[in-house]
């Protein structure tokens, strides 16, 4: 074989070799590539996910998941400072997932998993299915666990969030009652003693309106919450009001007093967890959030006693011992340990919440 044939035959097997390798190289998985997390076969990332750092303090980020936002909350301690794990929004949600709401998260914690509970929470738009909550999903994307979810309306989306002990994938998905009431009792008993935080809020308001002034008072107690102040609250509400009026109608006098008093002895309402509320809304750190809401069903008794005076007439009303139940809405919001009550049409109260236990 001519020489210059031989050397052709060699740089040619040269190139072979060399693309063969090269083939090998640029199939790799995403775990070779510096940057990426390998995901397992059921799931797909959108992008390559945002990083959370965590500092002595803490850290959480937000990402969009579709029409939805979810966001991850570490709290000081939890991990160490100076740590960077990687939250990457899914494409889509898995096909095992069949009820789910959105494509839901992946959350890479670089084989680390934190050293006391996290949370992990989703805004939905619009009002969500009342059967929606958080579920933590299986390798092969099916539902491994449904999450202790708590859920508050505000700003025409719905906020779901749930503590965890433990990272893996997570969505929304519509449950049976069944399956989200057996959450909390399972959650409940994993953690043993529970952490209390309670809240008490009141004082007076005074409104004027065409003719009438009235005067507002609320005292509100409760306690509940989880490791964060997320969770269920039980405890009770007051709320009263006197109402006068006085109206001067030309040769007319009209004068009016109202009095009333509601009570709830068994008020329930939730709180989401506030700096997850704070990400998933984007409100700027320290400023209120509505972290909760509720409904106060305030039974009581109540008068109201009328009059029309003029100079050869007068009219009465009079009705005394007035029973009754009615159901007055409320929003919570917080800021540090700072609460405010909101009851539309009555007033703003303030309050605290406090951690009780430990």
């Amino acid at each position: 074989m001519p020489r210059n044939r031989s050397i052709a035959l060699f740089v040619v097997l040269a190139l072979l070799l060399g693309g063969v390798s090269g083939c090998k190289s640029g199939g790799s998985t995403s775990a070779d590539v510096p940057g990426k997390t390998a995901l397992p076969a059921a799931f797909t990332a959108a992008g390559d996910g945002s990083e959370l750092a965590i500092t002595a303090d803490g850290g959480g980020i937000a990402v969009d998941t579709g029409d939805a936002k979810a966001a991850v909350y570490v709290p000081a301690g939890a991990a160490a400072a100076g740590t960077t794990w990687k939250v990457i929004p899914l494409a889509s949600a898995p096909k095992l997932a069949e009820k789910a709401l959105c494509p839901g998260i992946y959350v890479d914690t670089a084989g680390k998993e934190p050293s006391e509970p996290c949370s992990v929470g989703f805004s939905l738009p619009g009002t969500a299915s009342p059967d929606a909550c958080i579920v933590k999903l299986a390798e092969d994307g099916s539902i491994a666990e449904v999450m202790a979810t708590t859920r508050v309306e505000a700003n025409g989306r719905t906020l779901l969030t749930a503590y965890v002990d433990a990272f893996s994938p997570y969505t929304t998905s519509e449950e049976d009652a069944a399956a989200r009431d057996q959450a909390f009792v399972d959650r409940a008993k994993a953690k043993g003693q529970r952490v209390d935080w309670t809240i008490k809020a009141g004082g007076n308001e005074t409104q004027t309106n065409q003719g009438w002034t009235f005067e507002y008072e609320l005292d509100l107690f409760a306690s509940g919450g989880d490791v964060g102040m997320g969770g269920i609250y039980n405890g009770h509400g007051y709320l009263s009001i006197k109402g006068e009026y006085k109206e001067n109608m030309g040769i007319v006098q009209g004068f009016g007093k109202i009095s009333g008093v509601g009570r709830d002895e068994k008020l329930k309402f939730v709180i989401v967890d506030a700096p997850l509320a704070d990400l998933l809304t984007g409100e700027s750190v320290g400023d209120p959030i509505i972290a909760g809401m509720g409904v106060m069903q305030a039974k009581g008794m109540g008068s109201l006693n009328m009059s029309a005076v003029a100079p050869n007439a007068q009219a009465q009303y009079d009705k005394n011992n007035i029973e009754g139940s009615d159901p007055v809405p409320f929003k919570i919001e917080i800021a540090g340990e700072d609460v405010k009550i909101y009851i539309d049409n009555v007033g703003i109260f303030p309050g605290k919440i406090l951690r009780t236990t430990k």
